[in-house]
This record gives C-alpha cells, structure tokens and sequence, in this order.
C-alpha cells in the first residue's frame, strides 16, 4: 500500500449510525373508490397505493374532474365514507397518506377515437388512465396550430378538459402543444400525449381490426352467448342496430357449425351479414375481434353510428338477447376531414368498478408490507358488525400484529337503536377486538353535506353520519407532531374539526361504562367535542398496551432501530460492533428521554441498553450469526384520573 517515503491520507469511518424517530402518522385509507387504478394480487402490473399529502391531491387523482368538494361525491342520500374520512384526517392535523384503491375488477374505462384523417385504417383511441364513470364527458379539443402543405409538418394544439356548456371548458386540465400526426415525429400526437397525460393514455391503432381498440358493439358481457362451443348449428343471430339507415331490417345469420374460435366466428358473421339479400346496402358491414377479446361490430353503411343495439341468439341450446346500452358502447372513431376545424370528442362507455371482496383487502394487506413507514390503518365504510362479516378488518388487525408498526382503528357502527354502546353488555355483544394494536372511537360525528344547497339541491340531507375514527387519526398525527408520539392524543387540546358535533351526547355516567373496556368517547367537556379517551382495545387483556401513546411509542422506537441497524448486516460481530451498537441506540434513546418521552428523573432510571457477549448473547447465537440488542424504557403514561384530595384542618386544642 506505502510505496514511496510520503504522507498518505486515510479516511476511517467513525462507526456512528444516524438513527431518526420513526413517522408514527402515516395513514393508509383501503377501499372503494370510483377513480384510480386498482391495488391487485400482481404486485407488478397492477396499481400501487398512491402517496398523497393534501385534501387537494386526493381531489385531483381520485375526485371528479372539476376537483369540487375537496374529493367527496355525491352519491345522493348515502354518505361518500371513503371521501370523509380522508378529508376529516387532513382537516385533524394528517400531512400523509397512502390511498389504496380496491374493488372487483369488473369496471371498464371510458373511451373516444378519431380516424386518422391521413391514414383512415387507423385511429387515434383515447381511454381514462383508470376505470369508472369519472371520464364519461371528459372532452378532448384539437385545434390546428400552424398549417403546412405537408399534412404530416402540420402541427395541433390539444386541449383536454370539462366542457362548461357553451363551448370552452371549466376546467381545463391538461393541455399539449406543436402535436403532429406523423409518427414518425418526436411531437407525435398519441406517444406525446399517452407519456404525458395523468388522464388519458392514447394508442394510434388500426381500426375494426384485432389491433384496433374497443369499438361500438363490443361484447363486454354476456360473451359466452357468443362463445363458438355454446352456439349448436342451425342457430341463428339477429343483428339489430337502432339508428341505422337500415333500421327494421335486421341481419339474419345462420349458424353453419364450422367456427371453433371467436375470430373464426366473426368472420363468419362479417360474411353472411354482407351477403344478406334484405340489407344489400351494408355491404360495408364489419364483424371482428379487438385487441381485448370482444366480438365488434359495426353497421357499415349507418349515416351514424348506432348508439343502441340488439344482438339476438336464437334456437337450439341458446336463447338470450343482449342489449347494449350507453354504458357499455364505445364511440365509433369519428372522422375528421375538414382539418382546419376543430375536432371535439368527448369520452364515454366508463363504469364503475364493484364492491371489494375480502380478497381484495387481502391483496392490498399484502402490498402494504412493502411501505414500511404506514403507522395507521383505516378501511373507510368497513364498520365492526356484531354477528356479520368483519373479515376484511380482522385481516387489517392481523397484518399489523405482524408488521408491528402500525395500528388499526376500528368503526363500531352508527350508533342508533340497538346498535348503541351503553353499557358492559353491549361492548361484549359488539364482540369488536380486543387487540393491542387497535383503537375505538365512539360516537359517530354528523359532518355537513357539501351538495346540500336550500336552493337547488334542497333534497339532498343538510348532514352526514360518519365514523370517528379518521378523525381520531388526523388528531393522532397532531399530537405527533406537536407533543410527540408519546403524548396521549386525548384531552381539550384534542378538538375535533371538521365535524357539526358528535351524533350522541356521552356523559361521565355512560363513559364509566365504556372506558373500562377500551372505547374512546368523544364529548364536549367545556365547549367543543374533544377526544376524551386514550386507550387501545387491549385495556384489559394486555394492560402494558392499555394507552394509545405506548402502544405507538414502542412500536416507533422499534421501527427507528430497524431501519437504522440495517447499516450493520454483515458486519464482523465482535465486542466492536456490540460497543458501537450500544453507544449509538444510547445516544438515540437519550433524544427522546430529553424530549420527555420516558418516565424517570435521570437517564438511568428512563431507559438502558444492552448489548454483548454473556449479557444478551451466547456464544451459540454469535456462531449463528445473530447479534441481539436489548433496549428498555419505563414508558410515559397518561394521568387519566386526575384525583385532588381536599381535607378540612381540625383546629387543635391549645
């Protein structure tokens, strides 16, 4: 290493670990959502939960298009429980949440297209970047920018927004620039826009081919009327479509017997509809299958696209007619030869995804493991039931025990009639967990409706009746970041806002009955409606995690250590690394004890740690390669029964 006479610099590493607390407020909302790309089984192609730090980000990636009332739907009478409950997280002090959309996977996204006016075999096919009738409106404006006499070096602005009724949009949402429909160009319209566009993804495809996209007619469902295997020779189909300059006249074809395969079926359809003697004027009759494996059909020599049609199987083993109605058609690509006016096409055909098995949360439990700084769980519009199916948060409770990092908070439901919690009985029949990683806040809070209105919307409820338990968690992540993690989030400074008030009155005699069992009341005690209790569910079966603040401030320093000790895998386990290990985690525990968060009036009395041969290791387990570090601390508790003892003085005889 030394070859000459001379100085050399050697740069050592100190052995010093930096170890940061933990986020203990990172929330992660599963649920329902009617826009957004589904948290699946397959880790890799499917959607990941979405990172999110405002209201006003959760409005723009999975609340309507106009981005009004910060995200929530209106859905009627019926509450929008996943909308309120992120918004009463952000409006309690929450900063950061993951958003994991689940569902059935039965949705489809809404589409439009317009022919190439250069190459009428092919289109240019916009669809919404995820499934739902969020996009059904959604309009797209091409304008041409600057002429050529090059069709190809013409260039297009592309403006993609919410039409506002009389010809411009409110908002605009996206728009593009110098797009040309060459592509071979860098500024080509589909690529340029599908790699930048957070709504639409655009393909340039051929039309009513196998390459071509989803197409009016497409069988969506009820495919297997339509399956070759299903179909006995001798049957017949029936081809109606409405609107159609042949109208009344349908297309009769008689099954030969000779298809095995879609396609092959198509092409039989396509074959006998155009030699069909009734509609001689259809000769430009199409029947193919697109590119997601659908029977497409189109009407050919139609003035317009049909909007509704009627195919009917009949004869033999299959008798079913299957009607396609708005919300399963897809426009036909619209054709655009007069370049010099704009086009407009609006995308329709979206529907919304069905309600989430218990699979569904399984699945997105499963991605949650991988995002190691989530802390709290909530599955907006699951409520614990007495009796019915509790699965999904039974699942929740059962990834958190295993992650050790996190906390679940459980819903009872709206307590109304025989659903109130008024006494032992009551939270006994509830049958809710009894977990120390869980939490439960009662009553539920009437929220104001944001589409109620005197004037128009008059039929719409004033009111709301949601869960407390986001609240609770927006509160948590208050109290984090003013007091710190050890801090009870109980008390008068834990106001709720957000909320008309709780939907029943608790007063100490009822909350006597309900505190002892680990229910979280919610009450106003000198004005607002505060949080006025502090317990987990494991208030009588694992009393060390009685309270909130030590459940979460154990699991913190556990998750801070783990993270921190990665630095160390695989380093030579000797009384180096031992020393070094306990002089970095005193030096982390010693923060938080003069932060104030252990008990003790001196360091030695709040916390120690151990590390090292023949005190918290054996010589076995530094042959199995395990160096194991002990930490304690004398958590912090909360002073949950102030008692003031007030004694008269007897006066003594002189």
């Amino acid at each position: 290493m030394y070859k000459h006479p001379g100085v050399y610099i050697e740069h050592v590493p100190s052995g010093l670990l930096s170890i940061e607390a933990a986020s203990t407020s990172v929330a992660a909302f599963i649920g329902p959502v009617k826009r957004g790309e589904l948290v699946t089984a397959d880790k890799e192609t499917d959607g990941k939960p979405v990172f999110i730090s405002s209201q006003a980000q959760f409005a723009k990636y999975f609340g309507e298009l106009d981005g009004s009332a910060g995200g929530l739907r209106n859905q009627g009478s019926t509450p929008d429980y996943f909308g309120h409950s992120v918004q009463s997280f952000f409006a309690n002090g929450g900063t950061k949440a993951y958003i994991v959309p689940i569902g059935d996977g039965n949705g489809s996204e809404s589409s439009a297209a317009f022919v190439d006016p250069n190459n009428a075999s092919m289109g240019f096919y916009f669809t919404a970047r995820s499934a739902g009738v969020w996009a059904d409106g959604l309009t797209v404006l091409i304008e041409q920018a600057v002429s050529d006499a090059n069709p190809l070096l013409t260039t297009y602005d592309v403006t993609i927004g919410v039409p506002d009724g009389s010809g411009g949009f409110d908002p605009v949402l996206e728009s593009f620039s110098d797009m040309t429909l060459d592509p071979t160009s860098g500024q080509f319209l589909a690529s340029s826009i599908d790699n930048a566009s957070e709504l639409v993804s655009v393909a340039h495809a051929t039309v009513a081919s196998a390459g071509g996209g989803a197409i009016i007619g497409a069988l969506s469902s009820d495919l297997s009327a339509l399956d070759p295997t299903t179909i006995a020779n001798g049957d017949t189909i029936n081809l109606d479509f409405s609107g159609d300059t042949v109208a009344g006249n349908p297309i009769t074809v008689t099954f030969n017997g000779t298809a095995t395969t879609l396609a092959e079926l198509a092409a039989e359809i396509q074959t006998q509809a155009r030699g069909a003697a009734t509609v001689a004027a259809r000769a430009g009759f199409v029947a193919a299958v697109t590119r997601d494996k659908k029977i497409l059909l189109l009407p050919g020599k139609s003035a317009s696209p049909a909007t509704t049609n009627e195919v009917e199987v009949s004869g033999g083993s299959v008798q079913t007619d299957l009607g396609f109605d708005a919300a399963t058609v897809v426009n036909y690509p619209q054709a655009w030869s007069v370049l010099t006016t704009p086009l407009s096409i609006s995308l329709a055909g979206g529907v919304d995804h069905g309600a989430p098995a218990n699979a569904d949360y399984t699945n997105a439990l499963i991605h949650l493991r991988d995002y190691r700084d989530v802390s709290i769980l909530l599955l907006p519009g699951k409520h614990w039931i007495s009796g019915g199916d509790n699965a999904a948060l039974e699942q929740a409770i059962t990834h958190s025990e295993f992650m050790q990092n996190r906390m679940v908070l459980i819903d009872p439901p709206d307590p109304v009639g025989s659903a109130r919690l008024q006494s032992p009985a009551d939270i006994k029949a509830l049958g809710a967990p009894t977990s120390p990683y869980t939490a439960l806040y009662y009553p539920w809070m009437e929220v104001a409706n944001p589409f109620y209105d005197p004037d128009t919307a008059a039929n719409l409820p004033k009111t709301f009746r949601v869960p407390a338990g986001s609240f609770a968690a927006g509160l948590w992540a208050r109290t984090d970041g003013k007091r710190g993690v050890w801090k009870a989030p109980a008390g008068l400074e834990a106001s709720v806002r957000g909320a008309v008030g709780p939907t029943l009155d608790i007063g100490a005699d009822l909350q006597d009955n309900l505190n002892e069992f680990g229910v979280n009341c919610l009450r106003s005690i000198v004005g607002p409606t505060v949080i006025w209790g502090a317990r987990t569910r494991a208030t009588k079966t694992k009393p060390e995690f009685r309270y909130v603040s030590v459940r979460r401030t154990q699991s913190m320093i556990g998750e801070s250590l783990y993270g921190a000790l990665q630095a160390v895998v695989f380093e030579p386990n000797n009384h180096k690394l031992w020393s070094a290990l306990r002089a970095n985690v005193t030096a982390f525990m010693d923060t938080l004890y003069r932060a104030g968060a252990f008990q003790g009036e001196k360091a030695s009395d709040a916390y120690y740690v151990q590390c090292g041969l023949g005190s918290t290791m054996t010589q076995a387990d530094i042959d199995a390669g395990i160096v194991r570090v002990v930490v304690g601390f004398a958590a912090l508790k909360p002073a949950e029964f102030v008692v003031v003892q007030i004694k008269q003085i007897v006066g003594k005889a002189a």
